[in-house]
């Protein structure tokens, strides 16, 4: 039976190759990417000639049995992304979950990652982080992504892209967020700019700019502070249009403020 490699790759600078990933590419049958031609770019770039096939959502599904029927046959086959880690962001994920289901073989070459690189660069507490992909352009998943962003104290990675970017930062001002944000920009590539300040500052950064190439965000948590000049019915008022339960509102401003959450719920509870 065959193998599956999951093949990382360069989200910018080619440089980053690894000998392992030119070595895997080199050795597999066939070859599964997002873009044949960034495949087909790459593998000039190694003077490698494998046969390469599509592999995108939309596709997906419809190409799971034909990697499956190349893997029993005893075939290696690798999987790419348009760049970085394949999977995060990327389709993929029904396909390992089906293949390792079936007990076949799943090797993955690590190597670039544009939400690891950010968050390095950030500067922001790595103790514990969540990625969420692309920030929800509307609707009850924007909601909840803005609403987590108010009451979470763990370190946020996304994407946006530079036609969202301002209206992204203008709700974040408009919400009241003033966490600080770390904004890469075309990481590992020859214009990398990394931009740093709350969504107000950046904007005032922005203003008259277009920013362009592919952007990756870093949005520091709540810091918890020993004492807070705070109204806690506009917070309460504010949380409760996201439909968070009070308890948990309470529990949330507890910890920014010093005041107990039973103090805080007792007072909220028949809002």
């Amino acid at each position: 039976m065959g193998t599956l490699f999951i093949c990382a790759t360069p989200i910018g600078n080619l440089s980053d190759i690894s000998s392992r990933l030119t070595e895997t590419l080199s050795k597999v049958d066939c070859i599964y990417g997002e873009d044949t031609r960034r495949v087909l770019k790459l593998l000039n770039h190694l003077n490698i000639k494998k046969p390469v096939y599509s592999y995108f959502l939309g596709n997906e599904v419809d190409k799971l049995n034909e990697i499956k029927n190349l893997l029993d046959s005893g075939k290696d086959v690798a999987l790419l992304s348009d760049a970085g880690t394949p999977l995060i962001a990327d389709p993929g994920s029904e396909l390992v979950a089906a293949l390792a289901h079936k007990k076949i073989k799943i090797e993955s070459i690590p190597g670039p990652s544009s939400v690891i690189v950010a968050l390095t660069l950030s500067g922001f507490d790595l103790s514990k982080f969540r990625f969420v992909g692309f920030i929800p352009r509307s609707g009850k998943e924007r909601s909840s992504f803005i609403s987590e962003l108010v009451t979470s104290d763990t370190t946020t990675v996304c994407f946006t892209s530079p036609k969202r970017l301002s209206k992204d930062l203008e709700t974040f001002v408009n919400e009241r967020i003033t966490n600080e944000i770390v904004i890469c920009r075309e990481l590992t590539k020859k214009f990398e700019t990394i931009y740093r300040g709350t969504a107000k500052e950046l904007l005032e950064e922005f203003k008259g700019n277009v920013v362009k190439g592919e952007i990756t965000m870093v949005i520091a948590g709540l810091k918890k502070q020993t004492r807070l000049d705070l109204d806690v019915e506009s917070a309460v008022h504010n949380l409760l249009k996201y439909d968070i339960p009070k308890r948990e509102i309470a529990k949330t401003i507890s910890l920014i403020a010093d005041i107990s959450t039973n103090e805080i719920y007792e007072k909220i509870k028949d809002l």
